[in-house]
């Protein structure tokens, strides 16, 4: 049986904040290492500078600031947020009335007929940017990556890079995804300020901004669409696309604005899990030149052989067995601590028999998905919540960021749209933040119009007014609940593809239905504390004013408390779960794949250094469900 991981470690040099537990490659970060491969592995160049690293930085009170602050408070490791162990700031809560400040000195040569491009992979949540005494940008929301074109401001020598910041976490119209200003029930530490890499790069005065890629496996096409920028008032020239292949390679020329549609060869390779196949180009417009991949992947909703509606991947029927991976870490909290952190989750899902994870409520450095890519798995990624709970969904202050909340979104899918491993969009979970009804179905219209290569879940748990189940308008906590479930009549728009339901600890499933695919967005959450690797000390459940402050896990632990007790509940979970793949259940989301602070519901301890579970028993069980799922579905795939 694998349960203890063991690793080799070596303590960092920064001391380490409230919380003093850290991960195998926290241990081992320093200011020199932290975050140093190219951030956008779809779009690679080779001529870029990291910043991440020793910034200074300082404090203040945004009632008393009218200049770049005349003292520093210390040093802080880019890219982890303040409040984040592995930033070396001692565990400081950045306040809703204060501002952060972050400065440090580049060294900058520009030259005629180039730009200088300043990237940040997140700042939470609004940032400043100056450049010496000049502001070279404003950007609001903490979850996506902005570029300056500093250009304008840059001098050749010694150039000061300030960033000055102010994040609300909450109370405010921002999706924030699970911060609060303290831990209790699901919401976790804050997490303020820079959180993703910072780089330079030099591009020519005209350059590649950007593409989308879209595959056709029934075609056996691909189309590249690229963007071209300019610091020019006109833009004319020719471009050239070419996809790598050891025996054939392909090159086809570009016109400005027009896509690129290439014939892949005969035998091209879909991507899946199970053959995570990655095709590779080189895109060139004048002197730029940036690298890329793609992978040849469907996923949509069909009808199986009896006409039950499911998920089905490369024209085949495919059971999603997922966890939801809510990304957290103990010495990074959103900041994964490094590339192989990253991989080693990824890998241990697999090794336990999933083929799928729900990215929830945070967006990860653009490098995790590629490594979803490259490893195989397949992603479904929610949007971060906003601020508003469940109860105010049917309240007029529902509406107030709405706006934010569309822009981000379509930012979020924009940023994402290229990743073949994400095959859903999630835009509501269990109603945090989620708009009225109207809105609601507004939203995953314009969402599924956007993108017609992927599935939208609808909405994922409570509040679907168009055919799964909603609570109670007068309160979330009003009991009974009394659910609903009627869909709307025939022929009107039912805007997503599936109806999800949440149970703990379930499972149990939608209703099989003729409008939507039956969905286990999430269930399980079997609680299981291991002494030594608990963010905090335990504490059964302690509760503050009805809210969980200890350690819990969903239905409580008192059968899961031993490692026979749990691996016993779990499969009994997955035997009943194989019971409703074969009713007509699509997939389900297991929680979870971590524990996160005083969550102890994870397949691996918060410090990832024990996995409570036998991979290969799970992966056993994961099997057996889906050998059912097969076996129910009947001979369904497109000749």
């Amino acid at each position: 049986m694998r349960g203890i991981l063991t690793f080799v470690t070596s303590c960092a040099a920064f001391a380490v904040g409230a919380s003093n537990m850290m991960t195998p490659w926290g241990e081992k970060v320093t200011s020199e290492n932290a975050w140093r491969d190219y951030p956008r592995p779809q779009m690679v160049r080779e001529n870029w500078t990291c910043l991440n690293g020793d910034w200074d930085y300082a404090i203040c009170a945004i009632t008393n600031s009218c200049a770049l602050p005349g003292k520093v408070d210390g040093r802080i490791r880019v890219p982890f947020a303040l409040e984040a162990p592995l930033s070396g700031c001692g565990g400081r809560l950045l306040e809703p009335d204060e501002y952060l400040w972050y400065t440090r000195t580049v060294d900058l040569d520009p030259q005629p007929g180039e730009r200088t491009l300043l990237h940040f992979g997140a700042v939470d949540y609004r940032a400043v940017v100056y450049v010496g005494h000049d502001e070279a940008a404003v950007h609001d929301g903490g979850n996506l990556p902005f570029t300056v074109d500093i250009t304008p401001y840059v001098t050749k020598g010694a150039n000061r890079l300030s960033v000055l910041v102010w994040d609300p976490t909450e109370d405010f119209i921002q999706a924030r995804g699970k911060q609060a200003f303290r831990t209790y029930n699901c919401f976790y530490t804050r997490s303020s300020g820079i959180t993703q890499t910072v780089w330079l790069e030099t591009v020519p005065e005209t350059y590649i901004a950007g593409y989308t890629v879209t595959t056709d496996i029934d075609k056996g096409e691909v189309t590249i669409e690229l963007r071209v920028e300019s610091g020019k008032c006109r833009v004319e020239g020719e471009g050239t696309v070419e996809i790598e292949n050891p025996v054939n390679p392909v090159k086809k020329a570009f016109a400005l604005g027009e896509p690129v549609t290439v014939k892949m060869p005969k035998d091209f390779e879909c991507w899946s899990p199970e053959n995570p196949k990655l095709y590779h180009f080189t895109a060139t417009f004048g002197k730029d030149v940036i690298r890329g991949y793609f992978g040849m992947r469907k996923i949509e909703k069909r009808r199986d052989a009896k006409g039950i509606w499911r998920f089905f991947l490369n024209n085949r029927p495919y059971y999603i067995m997922a966890t939801l991976d809510q990304g957290w870490w103990p010495d990074g909290l959103l900041t994964p601590p490094s590339e192989e952190a990253m991989a080693f989750d990824i890998q241990t899902l697999k090794d336990c028999g999933f083929n799928t994870l729900r990215k929830h409520i945070k967006v990860e450095p653009l490098r995790y998905y590629a490594l979803c890519d490259r490893m195989g798995i397949l992603v479904l990624q929610d949007m971060p919540s906003t601020s508003f709970d469940a109860q105010t969904v049917y309240k007029a202050q529902s509406v107030k960021g709405y706006g934010l909340f569309r822009e981000e979104l379509k930012g979020m899918m924009d940023l994402l749209r290229n990743v073949p491993s994400i095959v859903m969009w999630i835009p509501y979970n269990e109603g945090w933040g989620q708009h009225d009804p109207l809105l609601t179905h507004t939203t995953l219209d314009a969402v599924k119009r956007a993108d017609p290569t992927r599935l939208v879940d609808g909405p994922s748990g409570w509040n679907d007014f168009e055919g799964g189940e909603h609570r109670n308008p007068l309160g979330y906590r009003v009991k009974p609940l009394l659910w609903t479930t009627e869909h709307l009549p025939d022929g009107v728009c039912e805007a997503a593809d599936i109806v999800d339901l949440h149970r703990y600890r379930g499972p149990v499933m939608p209703a099989v239905n003729d409008r939507r695919i039956s969905f286990l967005g999430e269930f399980g959450g079997l609680g299981h504390p291991v002494e030594g690797h608990l963010w905090r000390a335990f504490d059964q459940a302690a509760s503050l004013g009805g809210e969980r402050t200890g350690n819990w896990g969903y239905g409580g632990i008192e059968d899961t408390k031993t490692r026979e007790g749990l691996e016993s509940v779990y499969l009994g979970l997955m035997d009943q779960l194989g019971g409703l793949a074969e009713a007509g259940l699509a997939g389900s989301v297991y929680t979870q794949t971590s524990d996160v602070e005083i969550e102890i519901n994870g397949l691996l301890t918060y410090d990832r250094k024990v996995l409570k579970y036998n991979p290969a028993v799970l992966k056993a069980a994961h099997e057996a469900v889906i050998r059912r799922f097969n076996a129910s579905v009947g001979d369904a795939s497109a000749e």
